[in-house]
């Protein structure tokens, strides 16, 4: 028999181990899971128990809750931090989530930092606030400067439109800023009716009722270039009203002198153009003027040097279409001929008018004293002086009664400025 020999290498001998190896390890493996299985079919070995965590005593849960929120408000607080850095410009809407989380941080570590960062974002507002009204002021204060409070009051409007600046001092400035513009806006309406009626009681001579008028403009315009104004008119009104006043005393102090009416008209100066014509004559102390002449015929009451006087009487139109006075006069000596200022007024025949003629300050009026109503506009005569003359055109009649007179200038004892020019012509 044939003996082969074999010879076997290391190699050979590590690829017979390793099936053997890799059978042991997956029983190895499968060792427990196998005695589980037979342990589920009735055997003897016992199960080991998880134990339960022991529970936490109510302090010790407290505490960890109280933990968990902090790091919740810090978190919080976190972010809110870095949205003020990424939109500084939502100003309104950190304040109030700094508002909450100091509510909610309150007996924390964290309060005072929130507080912190609460009053950093009110600080910022209340710049930002101001800025904007700043601006306003100034636009507001030059159109008021202008004369244009209501422009200035429709830009007061712009301001706050998101209503956010409520409680920042820019705000209260912005309130009292509307208050001012709308007490001058007042301040000049009531200026212009104020002001307009005081003048027209001026021009009446009313000097009280002007002062009074002004003195009702209301105090609660001071400050206002309205105001001043209407304290300086005061004043010139109160100048006025004194030197008329006086004047009214002296005026008052000046007796009246009646023109007696008798047969030879001697308190008068009667003449008409036809030197044989009788015009004039007394009839139961009444003037009767009756022109039957060809030419012009006057009755004149006072003398030439007359400058600033008073003359009231009763005329009756018998015929005729108006009245006319001559007021002041002017003498052609070459032709002796005298030219008068005529002033003209329509009324009824028959009827009795008093009449008052004032010559005063060279302004010339006529009145109706039972009236008052002027019976033509005031003017200045054409003559410095001169007395009054009732003038007839022929045809014409009248009769006149109650005359009397206050002379102001001249004086007694005074020259007439009209006496000196006499004088100096004849030098």
């Amino acid at each position: 028999m044939q003996m082969i020999e074999t010879k076997t290498s290391r190699t050979d001998l590590n690829r017979g181990r390793q099936p053997f190896l890799g059978g042991l390890i997956i029983a190895l493996l499968l060792a427990p899971f196998l005695v589980s299985i037979l342990g589920c079919g009735g055997g003897s070995a016992p199960v080991q128990e998880v134990q339960e965590p022991e529970p936490l005593s109510p302090e010790e849960l407290a505490e960890r809750q109280e933990k968990m929120r902090l790091e919740q408000l810090q978190d919080s607080y976190n972010k809110i931090l870095k949205a003020i850095r990424q939109y500084p410009d939502r100003n309104e809407e950190w304040i109030e989530n700094l508002e909450n989380l100091i509510y909610a941080t309150e007996g924390t570590s964290l309060h005072s930092k929130a507080k912190k960062s609460l009053e950093d974002q009110i600080k910022v507002r209340e710049t930002q606030a101001q800025s904007d009204f700043e601006r306003l002021r100034d636009r507001v204060n030059a159109l008021v400067e202008s004369g244009d409070p209501l422009e200035a009051e429709r830009i007061l409007e712009g301001f706050d439109p998101d209503g956010v600046y409520g409680n920042t001092p820019a705000y209260k400035a912005w309130i009292s800023l509307g208050e001012e513009v709308a007490t001058r806006q007042r301040a000049e309406v009531d200026f212009d009716r104020i002001t307009r009626r005081a003048r027209a009681f001026k021009r009446q001579e009313e000097m009280a009722k002007a002062i009074g008028l002004l003195v009702s403009y209301s105090d609660d315009y001071k400050g206002t270039d309205q105001y001043k104004e209407v304290q300086d008119t005061i004043q010139e009104y109160l100048t006025i009203y004194e030197e008329k006043r006086k004047a009214r005393e002296a005026e008052l102090a000046v007796e009246w002198v009646d023109l007696e009416i008798d047969t030879y008209l001697s308190a008068f100066r009667a003449s008409a153009s036809d030197p044989d014509a009788e015009v004039w004559s007394e009839e139961g102390g009444e003037i009767v003027g009756n022109n039957n002449s060809a030419g012009a015929a006057q009755l004149e009451i006072g003398e030439d040097t007359w400058e600033e006087y008073t003359i009231e009487m009763e005329i009756q139109l018998v015929s005729g279409s108006e009245i006319n006075l001559g007021i002041t006069a002017g003498a052609r000596a070459e032709r002796g001929v005298k030219n008068y200022d005529v002033q003209s007024f329509e009324t009824a025949e028959g009827d009795w008018l008093k009449v008052r003629i004032e010559l005063r300050e060279g302004l010339t009026t006529i009145t109706d004293l039972d009236t008052l109503d002027p019976l033509v506009e005031d003017s200045r005569p054409f003559f410095p002086m001169g007395g009054v003359a009732v003038l007839l055109r022929p045809d014409e009649a009248v009769k006149i009664r109650s005359c009397r007179y206050k002379l102001y200038r001249p004086q007694p004892g005074e020259e007439s400025s009209g006496e000196d020019s006499e004088e100096d012509e004849e030098g």
